[in-house]
C-alpha cells in the first residue's frame, strides 16, 4: 500500500504540471454512484487531505451527483489509488491558479450542460472574469489574485443564496477583505488596502448588518462579481444610479453634469465619497469649512448663492416640521387622537425628502417648490395641534366647573343632613 501511495503521489505531481501547461478542455463531469475518493480521503490522518471529504456532503456539486472526478479527473470507481489517480484518465491533484478558471469554466460556460442543473445561472462568468482586474493580472502570470475558489471555496461550495456561502451578501465583504484588507498585498497593485475598513463606516454597511437589508450595496454591487473592475470616472454615476435612480435623473438635468465631465471628475463620488459613504446632511450644503460645495465654489459666486438659498429652504422646512412634530406629540401624550395630523406630518416629510432629491438639479426653484409643499403640510398639522390644544383647554375648563358644582352640591347636602339631625 505504501508503494501504491508513493506512485500515486508521483502521478499527482506529474499530472499537476501537465495540467498547468495545458488547461482542461470542456467535458461533462463524471457522475458516479461509487466515489472511492471520498471513502479513501475520509480515512486519511492528514487534515489537509481529509477535509475535502468532510466538506463534500454540503457541496452543491456533490449533491447534484458530480463526483470529485468531475473536477480532478481520474476514476472514482477504482479502489486502487494508482488507478483512481491515473494521469492518463485526466487526474490532476492540485490545480495551479491559472488552471482553476478554465477548469470551472469547462462546465459553467457550457450553456447546454448548465441547463440540466441550474438554468438560471449565467454562463458568461469565465468570459467576464477574463476581462476583470483579477483575470487580467492572472493572464500576466500573477499567482496572488482571486480565482473562482478564492471566493466560492474549493470544496464544500454552496450556492450564493445559502447564508453560509462566502459570497452571501452578509459575508461577501469579509470574503473580499481576505485580499483587499491586506495592505502589503494591495500595495503591489497600487491599491490602498483601506477600502474595506472605509466601507464598514458607510450607511450601506450599516443597512446590511444592522437592518439585515440584503439589498444594500456590497463590493460586488458596485464593482461587479466575476467581471470585477473599479468604475471609471464616466461610469461612477451610472453605478450609483442603479439604486439611486431619481438622484441620477436630477443630476443629468443639472449644470454639474457637463462641468464634472469637463473636469474629468467622478460625479457622485465628488460629494458623497465612494466607500465611506455617510448619511447626507443638510449641513453639507454651502461653501464654509467642511461643506462640500466649497470644494469648487467660493463665497459670492453663483454656486455659493444657490447653495445658500437651497440650504435656507431646507433649514426652514426642517425647523417647521420639528416644531410641529413636538406640538403634535405633546397633545397626543395628553390623550388626543391625532391620526390626521400624523398623516400631514408624513406628507411634509415626504415633500422634504423630494426636496433633498431636487438638490441634485442645483435649481433653487425646484427645491423651494418641494419645501413649500412641506411647509403647507406642516402648517396644516400645526393647525390640527392648535385645535386639539383648544379642545383640551375647553375640556379642562368644563371639568373644573363640573368639579366646583359637585363640590357645592356636596357641601349643601352635608349642611342639609346636619340640619335634619338637629
Amino acid at each position: 500500500m505504501t508503494r501504491q501511495l508513493a506512485n500515486a503521489t508521483l502521478a499527482i505531481l506529474l499530472a499537476a504540471g501537465a495540467r498547468a501547461a495545458a488547461p482542461p478542455a470542456a467535458a461533462a463531469p463524471v457522475r458516479a454512484v461509487k466515489d472511492a475518493c471520498l471513502t479513501c480521503h475520509a480515512k486519511l490522518s492528514d487534515e489537509r487531505l481529509r477535509k475535502p471529504a468532510e466538506l463534500a456532503s454540503a457541496d452543491i456539486h456533490q449533491t447534484q451527483g458530480i463526483s470529485c472526478a468531475g473536477c480532478h479527473g481520474g476514476n472514482p470507481a477504482a479502489d486502487d489509488p494508482t488507478v483512481a489517480m491515473d494521469p492518463r484518465k485526466g487526474f490532476v491533484g492540485k490545480f495551479t491558479p491559472q488552471a482553476i478558471p478554465e477548469m470551472c469554466g469547462s462546465c459553467h460556460s457550457n450553456a447546454a450542460y448548465m441547463l440540466r442543473y441550474a438554468p438560471n445561472i449565467p454562463t458568461d462568468q469565465l468570459s467576464q472574469y477574463r476581462t476583470s482586474k483579477h483575470g487580467l493580472a492572472l493572464a500576466k502570470g500573477a499567482t496572488d489574485v482571486a480565482v473562482c475558489s478564492s471566493c466560492h471555496g474549493a470544496h464544500g461550495v454552496r450556492p450564493p443564496s445559502d447564508a453560509r456561502s462566502p459570497v452571501y451578501p452578509t459575508r461577501i465583504v469579509d470574503t473580499c477583505a481576505r485580499c483587499h484588507a491586506d495592505v502589503a498585498l494591495m500595495s503591489r497593485y497600487g491599491i490602498k488596502g483601506n477600502e474595506v475598513a472605509e466601507y464598514k463606516k458607510s450607511v450601506h454597511y450599516a443597512a446590511l448588518v444592522e437592518k439585515n437589508d440584503l439589498s444594500a450595496p456590497t463590493c460586488k454591487s458596485c464593482h461587479g462579481a466575476h467581471g470585477a473592475t473599479p468604475p471609471g470616472v464616466s461610469s461612477v454615476a451610472n453605478v450609483c444610479g442603479t439604486c439611486h435612480v431619481s438622484q441620477l435623473e436630477r443630476f443629468d438635468q443639472s449644470p454639474h453634469k457637463d462641468a464634472f465631465a469637463a473636469l474629468e471628475q467622478p460625479a457622485c463620488e465628488a460629494c458623497h465619497s465612494n466607500h465611506a459613504i455617510g448619511h447626507p446632511q443638510d449641513s453639507w450644503i454651502g461653501v464654509a469649512d467642511k461643506q462640500v460645495c466649497g470644494a469648487c465654489h467660493s463665497a459670492g459666486d453663483a454656486g455659493a448663492v444657490a447653495a445658500g438659498a437651497i440650504s435656507g429652504a431646507l433649514a426652514k422646512a426642517t425647523a417647521a416640521e420639528t416644531a410641529a412634530r413636538a406640538r403634535v406629540g405633546k397633545v397626543k401624550r395628553a390623550g388626543m387622537l391625532m391620526d390626521a395630523a400624523d398623516v400631514k406630518l408624513e406628507d411634509a416629510h415626504q415633500a422634504y425628502i423630494m426636496a433633498t432629491v431636487e438638490i441634485h438639479t442645483v435649481a433653487v426653484a425646484r427645491v423651494e417648490k418641494q419645501t413649500e409643499v412641506a411647509l403647507a403640510a406642516t402648517a396644516a398639522a400645526d393647525k390640527d395641534a392648535a385645535a386639539a390644544e383648544a379642545e383640551i383647554r375647553y375640556r379642562r375648563t368644563g371639568l373644573f366647573v363640573s368639579l366646583i358644582v359637585i363640590a357645592v352640591a356636596m357641601v349643601t347636602l352635608a349642611l342639609k343632613v346636619r340640619s335634619m339631625e338637629r
